[in-house]
């Protein structure tokens, strides 16, 4: 009966895994962003947009695709963590009732 509820095939243990698996990929577009935004400062801001206003167009819509991105996976995260307060609630609603 345990292993149901806690077992790595039971609910609680796949939205945990979801968790994680929406909390690396939210790291992961996060340092992607960091990295864009990073490159793209400069002192001299007149002579880098001369340089690169075809690259800019480019990493313009990468950085706007990776902040949709990071949105989408912000409310996959906060969906897995509602839906996994609610099976723990239930779990322990199940534990009052029975004790």
């Amino acid at each position: 009966m345990l292993k149901d509820l806690f077992g790595p095939t039971s609910l609680p243990a796949m939205l945990r895994g979801g968790l994680e698996e929406t909390s690396a990929t939210q790291k992961a577009i996060a340092r992607h962003v960091a990295a864009t935004l990073s490159s793209s400062t400069s002192v001299d801001f007149g002579s880098e947009l001369n340089a690169k206003t075809a690259a800019s167009k480019v990493d313009e819509a990468d950085l706007q695709r990776d902040m949709a991105a990071l949105a989408d996976t912000q409310l996959r995260y906060e969906a897995d963590a509602k839906l996994l307060q609610s099976a723990y609630a239930r779990i322990r609603s199940a534990m009052k009732s029975n004790a």
